[in-house]
């Protein structure tokens, strides 16, 4: 019986997101250029930088591995004609403003990639805090999931730098998504996307982006296994990364306060108003048993957490 209430939620749930057209798109063909943020479904706002070195252009694309649109006739694409140069940096940027306070935002764009593996790259990054500082998304805790690219196109330039490297010469279908409670917690989120490349011309295309979807889902994409405790904190021990995950919750949902105590009671450190769906990297702790102090804005648990790396 719980099955089926869930399911019949869930079910109620998508046909009220489907009807309202929670969308925003770019196909860069000139249909989806008009922005009303009142208006859904609208367009995604492409702001090219505007340096003189910048080799991003919105056109039809006529090279050799770049040549065509993934919807005709235009993409945006590091020069629609020319391979890109040495010792260049050329960025884009959007902005994405949450309309509602859960569920998981899926930003999907296509593209092609031909890059001088690991010493050229596409960096993909985010800002909440109106482009103070920003986040590479790649291997991000704030990021719910990013996928959709083959393993050996995502690399790690000299300069550490995670981007996506080398050559892929198929649209793939990329997914960036991020949980909506965190992001309507933060207000808005600056997107950011940057080619690089180092001082030798390999006589390269670069990167061709396409079709990019904006869009709030409910059934993810990737199955997830459904959890019977409210929190799983996992692997405990934990080696190298421990993952924090709350029950999908269709609600606003976000952990208010998380804290790392050790067993004379002392915080270690602590974290504030991050996605359930989170993790953290243990190399700066000592070996021992730990408390891990969890207040999300529903409930609140306490769970013994033992990190070895050994």
């Amino acid at each position: 019986m719980k099955t089926i209430s869930t399911t019949l939620l869930l079910l109620l749930g998508f046909v009220k997101f489907s009807s309202a057209q929670m969308e925003a798109t770019q196909y860069f063909d000139g249909a989806d250029t008009i922005y009303d943020p009142n208006i859904w479904p609208s367009s995604i706002q492409i702001l090219i930088d505007a340096d003189s070195t910048n080799i991003w252009q919105i056109g039809s694309p006529q090279k050799i591995i770049f040549d065509f649109a993934a919807t005709y006739p235009n993409a945006l694409v590091t020069d629609t004609i020319n391979n890109y140069p040495p010792n260049n940096s050329s960025s884009f940027q959007f902005k994405v403003i949450p309309w509602t306070n859960w569920g998981i935002l899926a930003l999907q764009w296509k593209q092609k990639l031909d890059m001088d593996q690991g010493l050229d790259g596409g960096r993909v990054e985010f800002s909440v805090d109106a482009g103070a500082t920003w986040e590479n998304a790649f291997n991000n805790p704030h990021v719910y999931n990013f996928y959709g690219f083959q393993p050996d196109n995502a690399d790690t330039l000299p300069n550490g730098d995670f981007v996506f490297s080398g050559t892929d010469s198929s649209w793939s279908d990329i997914w960036l998504c991020y949980d909506m409670s965190w992001l309507a917690f933060n207000d808005s989120i600056l997107v950011r996307m940057t080619f690089l490349s180092d001082s030798i011309d390999n006589n390269k295309e670069g990167w061709m982006i396409d079709n990019m979807l904006l869009h709030l889902t409910i059934f993810h994409t990737v199955k997830e296994v459904e959890q019977e405790n409210y929190l799983n904190v996992f692997p405990n021990p934990a080696n190298n990364m421990v993952n924090i995950q709350a029950q999908k919750i269709m609600d606003y949902h976000i952990i208010e306060r998380m804290e790392l105590i050790d067993p004379m009671g002392r915080t270690v450190d602590s974290w504030e108003n991050i996605p359930t769906r989170y993790w953290f990297d243990t190399k700066k702790y000592s070996d021992g048993l730990y408390y891990l102090k969890i207040k999300t804005n529903l409930k609140s648990e306490t769970i013994p957490l033992r990190i070895s790396k050994q």
